[in-house]
């Protein structure tokens, strides 16, 4: 799914049919690999040479992750905190802690008997989903990663989405509002009162996301920027064996994120892109070859110890 359909055919306006704007999709399927085409659209930063003021984007799923999280993120109807000034990013001293998936959510300590959690990958309701609900109040910030075993038994390929959303003490699933509420409507004073026609990803953020496709799961530790943000050269492609199971390295967006004791981060893992997608009007659908097909199976216990790490912050 993506929005680049609604971007050239509405947003983007030219006298050329098609709006005159490359076709990074059709590009994508004459070669899936990297070659000088993608090669010629990775900015060389090392050419820079003016003060450059970058922010971040992992308020919009229809963006990039852009640079740096500097916001601690409440969810529900309160506002962000946003007088954080660190020294450095990724923050200087965050503890980088291991949690292992479990058929009863998230743990500390991985899972002594091997075991399989499933979802159906062709659906957009279908997901595994693990929690981890906090004995006291903590913040999040910076780079989180999963570090997943997988297979499938229907497909020589995956797609996997992961997001993290935050739960309130009620186990309620939480928006954030990517604006002040002094800017919303008259009348509507909580995220709630947002009508489901109104609701979009420019205006309610739901969590960090990441994907992977199994293929392309190869990465570079030497190129990586951080353990935790892993390089995939994305030059080849490594099918699997139905069934194989493979480890996938699955890069998360950036995070700023306040729990309260008692409030859960969810992680969950499916077949589809989990955010709000109001461009999926415009979206064309996938060639069979791209999509998921069958059962997706998340390998967990000590021989696959499927696990995710998150970045853990003084407040």
């Amino acid at each position: 799914m993506s929005n680049f359909d609604l971007i050239t055919h509405y947003i983007i306006k030219t006298n050329n049919p098609g709006g005159g704007i490359e076709d990074f999709a059709e590009m994508y399927r004459r070669s899936p690999v990297f070659n000088a085409y993608w090669e010629d659209k990775r900015a060389n930063i090392s050419k820079i040479q003016v003060p450059v003021f970058i922010s971040g984007s992992d308020f919009s799923s229809i963006h990039t992750m852009g640079s740096v999280r500097w916001l601690a993120l409440q969810f529900g109807d309160r506002e962000a905190i946003n007088d954080n000034a660190f020294a450095d990013f990724p923050i200087p001293g965050t503890d980088y802690r291991d949690f292992f998936l479990s058929q009863d959510g998230l743990k500390e300590q991985a899972a002594t008997a091997d075991a399989v959690v499933s979802y159906d990958s062709t659906s957009t309701t279908s997901i595994a989903e693990f929690s981890y609900t906090f004995p006291q109040r903590s913040r999040l910030s910076g780079l989180p990663k999963a570090v997943l075993y997988m297979s499938c038994k229907d497909q020589n390929d995956m797609n996997t989405y992961i997001i993290l959303r935050k739960r309130d003490k009620n186990s309620k699933l939480l928006f954030h509002l990517c604006f002040p509420f002094a800017a919303v409507p008259t009348g509507i004073k909580s995220i709630d009162k947002i009508p489901e026609k109104d609701r979009q990803s420019l205006n309610l953020h739901p969590g960090s996301f990441g994907v992977l496709r199994a293929s392309h799961r190869r990465f570079i530790p030497e190129k990586s920027i951080h353990p935790q943000f892993p390089f995939h050269p994305h030059e080849i492609e490594e099918k699997i064996e139905p069934g194989e199971v493979v480890k996938l390295e699955i890069v998360i967006w950036s995070m700023g994120v306040d729990f309260d004791e008692g409030e859960t981060i969810s992680m969950q893992v499916g077949g589809s892109f989990p955010g709000i997608a109001e461009y999926s009007a415009f979206s064309k659908t996938l060639p069979e070859e791209e999509k998921n097909k069958g059962e997706h199976r998340i390998h967990i216990g000590p021989s696959t110890p499927s696990k995710i790490i998150l970045p853990f912050v003084p407040l």
